[in-house]
């Protein structure tokens, strides 16, 4: 327990005035000794124990009154939302530490989410001493027991990432731990911003969760720190994609392309300067902001084919976490695309449009279980019916290592890799099925460098087969009736897409190539990726193939566990950044938080931006006043009260003597 006037602690001997009083008042009666006193103090002896009673109850009150008087001036403090009021502090502690990149805004305030973080819980942890206390971040989501949680800022494990959070896994870990350890009473502490991406509150594990908490058998207390707040003036930039292309093959000249993300509120519209590193030179452009999620392309030329690495920078912003993008480029290795099947015309030249190209190759293959070569192969194009048992195995450990398959229908209901076909549809002359909406920033149907959008709605569909890709397969366009036009689904670490249309005259006019072109086209460079070194991953996610491999950064003071950067091995390099999902504003609402842990004692701290660390426990003062008004009660009835003072003697009633005799 703290004090906002510890101070008032000087005034303690006051609670000793009664006591002189009573016996300054016992120093005002001088006693004289009569012999015919003992028989009346032996004849009120009960009487005179009550009164004594009475006088010891009456001065215990009045000490109490003036205790609790100066109790209340000291405005005691306890631990609020943090601390066990009636309880005590719990034996175990668990801190559960978001640092993902999220939490480096400011939220209007001096400081960022995640320092504010780590004062309030550090004041907080002031107030439970003798509590065990466990960290577990967002990164490792390991338990780790700290010797002093009020100086949580000076930790390691305390810094900021450049990762993503996963907050079931984190709380599935102090479950765990709980479990394992069994504390007598136990308390988890989430300090968060509540960004929904987060949080997954769509993932099915809140209901395992919520159900192991109603399991243990010691009571858990989750109190949740929302460190949410309005978004301010933020501007985010993210690398989608790298591609260096050869111009010209005489004379070695290149076209490097980075596809950049930029997310912004409406007070970021307008020209923002974009500075832009490569190979240690740095210059300036600037980009005109137009919309709140806009993709751009920034073109370079190059002399030469080579590797090379950069940064992207944004002006400094209520968000300095999400304001740098890492990329590095090497020279394109050699394509091997596949066509399996009927091979159209439109198709072939879809795949390999420059045939003067010495490094693309396609292979036009009529059953792959005839002529396949998975080992170089980067794209196939498939066309025909289901493959047999064993080529449909070696096509799916294709998609598995890398690979990207593009199916087509071919008038059958089962396809390759698990894909299904609904029965063939055609449309009546004058009313073609339309493509409506599609996805314009990402995928093989995304806008163009110069930010064109792709012509779908001008296709004239007359015939269709609706393909099906799982449950997890995402839809990249759809027609007006809502029937998927292509879908797509992740296969191990390559990709699967299927599209609801031919690319022949009696389908429609999706061999012209205006939209089967780049739509190809991309998928063939997102294929070509398998077989060469990756130059784009995610921190936090990804790991070396070889765990002995050294991976050093360009910038010493970054670890490639948890920070974007440029980081090498020998030759070879990678260029790490922030995950994606933690561009995306979205939070999580506080009463959403109680129906993921339904039936959990929980406690949600909302506004915690605008809290200062020294003000997260509660006053209590109230209630000492509450208690010094029920001891001034009490006093006040054993002053009145009949029931303990001495008893009067009973008047004898006397009869008059006649005779000698008594009536």
């Amino acid at each position: 327990m703290g004090y906002l006037q510890p101070w008032m602690w000087w005034a303690l001997p006051a609670v000793l005035l009664p006591l002189l009083i009573h016996l300054l008042n016992r120093l005002r009666y001088k006693t004289v000794h009569w012999a015919a006193m003992h028989f009346l103090l032996k004849a009120n002896r009960a009487a005179t124990r009550r009164a004594k009673i009475r006088q010891y109850l009456l001065l215990a009150c009045r000490m109490l009154v003036v205790l609790f008087l100066i109790w209340a001036m000291a405005r005691p403090l306890v631990g609020g939302w943090l601390g066990a009021t009636a309880g005590g502090a719990p034996e175990t502690v668990l801190i559960l530490l978001d640092r993902s990149a999220s939490m480096e805004a400011f939220g209007g305030q001096p400081e960022s989410k995640r320092l504010h973080a780590l004062a309030l819980l550090g004041q907080a942890a002031k107030l439970s001493a003798g509590s065990r206390f466990i960290l577990i971040e967002n990164v490792l989501c390991q338990p780790l027991e700290i010797a002093d949680a009020s100086s949580l800022g000076t930790l390691q494990m305390a810094r900021p990432t450049d990762t993503a959070a996963d907050l079931p896994s984190m709380l599935r870990a102090a479950l765990d731990y709980l479990i394992k350890n069994k504390p007598g009473s136990a308390e988890i502490w989430i300090a968060s911003d509540l960004q929904a991406s987060n949080w997954r509150p769509e993932s099915s594990e809140w209901g395992d969760l919520s159900a192991r908490f109603g399991g243990l058998s010691q009571q858990v207390h989750l109190r949740v720190l929302d460190l949410s707040s309005p978004a301010g003036r933020n501007i985010s930039v993210a690398m989608k994609s790298v591609e260096l292309r050869v111009r010209d093959p005489k004379n070695g000249k290149a076209k490097l392309n980075l596809n950049l993300h930029l997310k912004s509120g409406a007070e970021g519209m307008g020209t923002v300067p974009l500075f832009v590193t490569r190979d240690g030179t740095k210059n300036q452009t600037d980009i005109r902001i137009n919309a709140l999620d806009q993709r751009q392309n920034l073109p370079f030329d190059l002399p030469r084919a080579e590797s090379g690495w950069g940064k992207i920078e944004l002006p400094a912003d209520d968000n300095p976490a999400d304001n740098t993008a890492y990329f590095v480029y090497a020279p394109p290795v050699p394509v091997r695309a596949a066509i399996v099947g009927e091979s159209p015309a439109a198709l072939r030249f879809a795949v390999g449009p420059d045939k003067t190209r010495t490094d693309r190759k396609v292979d036009l293959v009529a059953n792959a279980a005839a002529a396949m070569n998975w080992k170089e192969t980067t794209f196939i194009a498939w066309t025909g019916t289901a493959p047999d048992e064993k080529t449909g195995k070696a096509l799916q450990a294709w998609v598995e290592s890398g690979g990207v398959l593009l199916c087509f229908p071919s008038g059958t209901e089962t396809g390759p890799a698990g894909i299904t076909w609904a029965g063939l549809e055609n449309a009546t002359p004058d009313r073609p099925f339309r493509v409506t909406a599609w996805d314009e920033l990402d995928g093989p149907l995304a806008r163009t460098d110069n930010g064109t959008p792709l012509p779908l709605a001008r296709l004239d569909i007359q015939r269709r087969q609706i393909p099906t890709v799982g449950i997890s397969s995402h839809t990249y366009a759809t027609f007006a009736d809502g029937r998927p036009f292509l879908i797509g689904s992740k296969l191990g670490a390559g990709q699967l897409f299927a599209c609801a249309v031919m690319p022949e005259v009696q389908w429609g006019s999706l061999g012209e190539g205006f939209v089967l072109l780049p739509m190809v086209q991309r998928l063939v460079t997102l294929g070509s990726a398998r077989l060469s070194a990756p130059v784009l991953a995610t921190a936090g996610e990804w790991h070396p193939a070889d765990p002995q491999e050294i991976w050093t950064a360009l910038d010493k003071d970054r670890d490639w566990h948890w920070n974007a950067g440029i980081y090498q091995s020998g030759a070879r390099m990678i260029a790490l950044n922030r995950p994606e999902i933690e561009d995306q504003p979205e939070t999580l609402e506080k009463a959403r938080i109680s129906e993921l842990l339904k039936g959990v004692k929980l406690t949600v701290m909302a506004g915690a931006m605008e809290l200062k660390a020294d003000r997260l426990q509660s006053e209590i003062w109230p209630a000492m006043l509450m208690a010094t008004m029920l001891f001034m009660c009490a006093e006040m009835l054993l002053a009145t009260s009949k029931a303990l003072l001495p008893a009067r003697a009973a008047a004898r009633r006397t009869e008059p003597v006649v005779g000698g005799v008594i009536r």
